[in-house]
């Protein structure tokens, strides 16, 4: 039966996470800095780093990945850098904080390589100009996802209820063999997406993946499969 909470009887997301070993290493290191510098947010805010940053390194710490990290005393903020062009402009808001904070940037390689760079302000800044190799095909409401000439998945997003009680519901159909990064590009456009049609980031919504289709079976251009390891 289609209730409000699970309308359209969608799979539970299968979001790919990263390796958690890999989240806790980045997470350590991101305290030795903190104390380093001798900065006060795991005192005032601890929930952001160990919550909120952690969940985000959940989603996007995984190989491959371009991660900006801006922390000062009052606040700690992480930036999924290449896989939006809107994403990246948050590294621009970020560098007009505090005069204290500082900058970093974080590359997950291959084979559990780590590196974690500090940067000055001016190139934290700088980092909005990442190259996005995505782009969008179709409407806000129903669209293909692509990197560079390869489709990588499918976004489908409704809005049900009234005006008082609206909700946008989206599926994502992934192709199959695509990277975690890929997977991360496609729920990051189709966040984007949700909150284009809403014209409001205030929006409920709800977000599920559908199977992945296979390449040979729907004719899709080949999708390079890069490795799904953490690093």
């Amino acid at each position: 039966m289609k209730t409000l909470n699970n309308p359209v009887k969608l799979h539970k997301p299968h979001v790919m996470k990263a390796d958690p070993v890999i989240v806790q290493c980045i997470l350590e290191r991101m305290q030795a800095v903190i104390t380093k510098y001798q900065l006060e947010v795991l005192h005032r805010y601890p929930d952001d780093l160990l919550v909120h940053d952690k969940a985000m390194l959940e989603r996007f710490a995984v190989s491959g990945a371009k991660i900006a990290w801006m922390v000062g005393h009052s606040h700690t903020h992480l930036v999924a850098l290449g896989l939006h062009p809107v994403e990246n402009l948050n590294v621009v808001y970020l560098t007009n904080l505090s005069p204290e904070d500082r900058f970093f940037v974080l590359k997950i390689g291959q084979e559990h390589g780590i590196k974690m760079s500090q940067i000055d302000r001016p190139h934290f800044a700088a980092l909005s100009a990442t190259p996005v190799p995505y782009r969008r095909k179709g409407d806000a409401n129903n669209f293909w996802l692509y990197r560079q000439n390869a489709k990588l998945g499918h976004v489908a997003i409704k809005q049900i209820g009234t005006w008082q009680e609206r909700k946008s519901v989206a599926t994502i159909t992934p192709v199959a063999g695509i990277s975690a990064l890929e997977r991360a590009a496609l729920a990051v456009w189709c966040s984007y997406a949700i909150t284009e049609m809403a014209g409001t980031l205030f929006v409920r919504s709800e977000i599920g993946w559908s199977e992945s289709i296979e390449r040979a079976q729907s004719g899709l251009a080949d999708v390079t499969t890069r490795e799904k390891s953490c690093a």
